[in-house]
């Protein structure tokens, strides 16, 4: 718990330092590393709609997850939020697949016209 807490207060603090001076934030190519817990970043430039960058960069960020864990998800991937929820649509060869659900966002940030999320997954 007090490691969790601990990585949470570290992680807001770099958002928040990221804000003010870092660009791009620290935990782009670095994710943090958690016990029980899968992290990746993504990222994506600018584009015609901004929800388009952000949802482009969700999607990076899952697709790292999804190859980490093995899981070929070339047919669809795809992330959408509601109510501060993310929802995975991956399909891979034999139909849909289950294991990016209860994806996380973690952290995001806007500078210099590109979008970075930074996203976990609980440890299957």
């Amino acid at each position: 718990m007090i490691r969790r807490l601990a990585l949470v207060l570290t992680l807001a603090v770099a958002g928040w330092l990221a804000g003010c001076e870092s660009c791009p934030p620290g935990w782009v190519g670095h994710p943090p590393e958690e016990a029980g817990w899968l992290y990746a970043d993504g990222r994506c430039g600018k584009v015609f709609v901004d929800a388009d960058a952000r949802r482009l960069a969700l999607t990076r960020a899952t697709r790292v997850i999804a190859d980490r864990l093995g899981l070929d998800v070339e047919r669809r991937l795809t992330v959408s939020e509601a109510a501060g929820k993310l929802y995975v649509e991956a399909l891979g060869p034999d139909g849909p697949l289950h294991q990016l659900d209860g994806l996380q966002l973690v952290d995001e940030a806007e500078c210099n016209d590109t979008h970075y999320v930074l996203v976990r997954l609980a440890k299957p």
